[in-house]
Formats: C-alpha cells, structure tokens, sequence
C-alpha cells in the first residue's frame, strides 16, 4: 500500500486528479464552485451558495441543497450526489438546532471511516476547528490547488481559453476603434465633441462582453500618468499624446475559464522616448516568447526579459522613502484557466513552465513622467516551444 507521501495519479469522472491510496484520507471541500476553482473543476457544476464536496479512494461526492439536487444528479462530473436536506433531516432528529455544514460533513466522512482530511489553504478555519473538534485531522494541501494536475490544460480547457480570448480581442478592437476614431483637440481626445473619458471605453468594453456571455471585471482603461501604476483602473479625460494602457480580463458565464490581454495604444503625437519605450516592450516581450517551453524555468524568462530592458536604458528601481518603484516592476506572465492568476509564474521564483500550461507573457514598462506601456498575450507551453492563443494587433499609435 502506498503511504500519503506517494500519491498515486488516476482519473475521477474523466478529471485527471491526484488520490491518496490511503482508505482513511480525504479531500474536502466546503465551499460556492462559481468562487472555487478547485471546485469547479472537480465536478463541472456551477453553483452560487455553499456546498459539500469530498474525494475518497477516487470517488468523488457532491452534498447538494435540494434546490440543487436534481440539477446536480444531471450536470456533476461526481460519482454520488446526496441530498444536503436529508442529512440534515436525519442529524437534526431529536435536536432544536440545526447542524451546520461541518457536522454534515463529518458525519458522512465517518460513515467512510476517513479520519484525515486535506483541504485547500484557503479552507475557512471555523470549519476546520469544528472538524478537529469532532476527531478529525485536518492538513492543507502542499501546492495552490488540491488537483494540480488542473495546470496542464486538456484540449477542451485550451478551446474554452481560445473561446474566451476571442471575445476579449472583440472587446479590445472596440476600446482600440473608439480611441482611434476620437479628435485631438488640444491636449485631449474628443468624441462626438465631447472628451473621450476612460469611463466611456470601459463602459462599450465591459457592454460588449456582457453581450458576449463574459463578465469583466475591473477592465483597466489607464491613459497618462494613471498608467504607470500597472493595475490603476483609470479614469477622467484620456489625453492626447500619452499612452493608454488597456487590461481586458473577462471570464464566462457559462464555464469560468478567463481571457486575459492588455494593449498599449497612443493617439496623437507621442514623443520618441515613448516609442523607444514601446519598441523595448515589444521586443522583451518577443524574446520571452522565443524562450517559452516545455522545461524553461520562469525566472530564467524573467530574467532575460529584464536585463533586455537594462541594457537599453530601461532601469527597474524598488520604493524607497519618497521614490516609487519604475520600470519592470511586475513578473513577466502567470498562468490562466478558471483563476485570473494561477501557477505557474514567470517571474523570480523557482517554477518551471510543462506542456499543457496556459501562460500570460505581458511584460511592462512603468514610469510617472511616460506613463505606463504593457503588451500581454496568452500563449499555450508544448514540448519544443509555445502556441500564441491571442489574435489582436500590436500597432502602438492608432
């Protein structure tokens, strides 16, 4: 029999996840699938309000409310689904108080004889002290995610992530369209006579997703100064001459998996510091890509991309007292599926990029008196290199 420390790989309703041969270990989840990645992957089920999920010897079981119920029977990629309402019914007999969420849960894991539990490091405490109240060990698991075979992305995962990049691309090209189409006057952009505001891109950026199916969230529209803070949202006027930082990060209704793509654009005349500026971005970000496979450590991409902006003028300074930090002052991408930001991370830190990961690869250029210029794609690691998934144009001055 294998020990916890040798998990043993196998597939659960066609998810490749990781099992522990142990009868008495189980995973477990206490938690909404449409916030819970981990969640939402084990099982294909959306659902808004909490429920139970545990994996033990490789089956999978999905307490649900009964105003969930028959939907769950139908849609969940799980081996059982049991009434949340029965459970209750059967451990309140007797009682005047209702029994909580943990109680439940630690009632079905004993009927399994399971006596440890791993759980996520986000797992609420209040549940977990309640679990080890009644007996139970509780460990969080050693990596982000309790399945991380999730990371390397299957060919379904990669056509929702295609699905998904092709509507922020739609998006983009009409962010791009209406800045371009505005009239300098001045030191501003108008439209339709009016000043073209970072409020007015947002608004037909986050419309048109919406219409899409996708819900945006937080879409940056920084022009000026405002985007030499990478993850300012913006707002007011956006100004002639200065670059416009846009950050299109949607995720669908209807499965969860993210696009994600920033474009740099400038109307009017830019000065030439602010072209050479996006010609580095442009060929740092080039140079990440032409490093990008399976093996590679993402510090050694970082890296590479960061002494590129050096040796060009480009220095990167750490705040310090009454300076803020410029330059390349985030890490070169990080991976994308159903969190915005998930492993692996092309940056200072030890990971190493496999086949099957989605990647960002948006590296950046931040400075108060230039503003900010930022080009991000989403590329997909194979064995000898990588395949760009984003389809939308680089063309700086629109």
């Amino acid at each position: 029999m294998r020990g916890q420390s040798e998990p043993a790989v196998c597939p659960a309703a066609a998810v490749c996840c990781i099992v522990f041969a142990v009868s008495k270990t189980a995973f477990l989840i206490i938690d909404s699938s449409e916030r819970n990645s981990d969640l939402y992957h084990r099982t294909g089920f959306f659902v808004p309000d909490p429920v139970i999920f545990f994996e033990h010897d490789g089956e999978g079981t999905l307490v649900l409310s009964d105003l969930e119920l028959e939907r769950g029977k139908k849609e969940a990629r799980v081996e059982r689904v049991i009434s949340l309402g029965q459970c209750v019914a059967r451990l309140s007999r007797g009682r005047r108080k209702r029994p909580a969420m943990a109680e439940v849960a630690a009632d079905l894991l004993a009927q399994r004889k399971v006596r440890s539990l791993i759980v996520q490091r986000q797992f609420p405490l209040f549940y977990a002290d309640e679990l080890r109240e009644a007996g139970f060990s509780v460990k969080t698991a050693k990596t982000d995610f309790l399945f991380p075979g999730r990371l390397r992305k299957s060919s379904a995962e990669v056509s929702l992530i295609k699905k998904a990049l092709f509507a922020t691309a739609e998006a983009m090209r009409l962010a791009i369209s209406i800045i371009s189409d505005s009239d300098v006057k001045g030191s501003f952009l108008y439209r339709d006579g009016k000043p073209l505001t970072s409020e007015i891109v947002r608004s037909a950026v986050n419309s048109l997703l919406a219409s899409r199916g996708y819900l945006a969230s937080n879409t940056i529209v920084a022009g000026g100064k405002q985007g030499s803070m990478p993850h300012e949202g913006g707002s007011g006027p956006l100004a002639a001459g200065w670059p416009v930082v846009i950050d299109i990060f949607p995720r669908s209704q209807s499965n969860g998996y993210f696009g994600d793509m920033t474009r740099t654009v400038v109307r009017g005349e830019p000065s030439s510091e602010l072209l050479r500026m996006y010609n580095t971005v442009l060929s740092g970000q080039k140079i990440a890509l032409s490093m990008i496979k399976d093996g590679v450590r993402g510090k050694d991409v970082h890296g590479a991309v960061m002494d590129f902006f050096t040796e060009h003028g480009f220095s990167t300074t750490s705040s310090s007292g009454a300076t803020e930090p410029e330059g390349f002052i985030h890490s070169t991408g990080h991976g994308l599926g159903l969190d915005i930001h998930e492993p692996p991370r092309i940056g200072p830190g030890d990971e190493v990029l496999r086949e099957g990961n989605v990647v960002t690869v948006e590296p950046g250029l931040y400075y108060g008196h230039l503003g900010g210029i930022r080009i991000e794609d989403v590329v997909l690691v194979t064995r000898d290199g990588n395949e760009n998934l984003t389809r939308c144009s680089k063309k700086f001055r629109v």
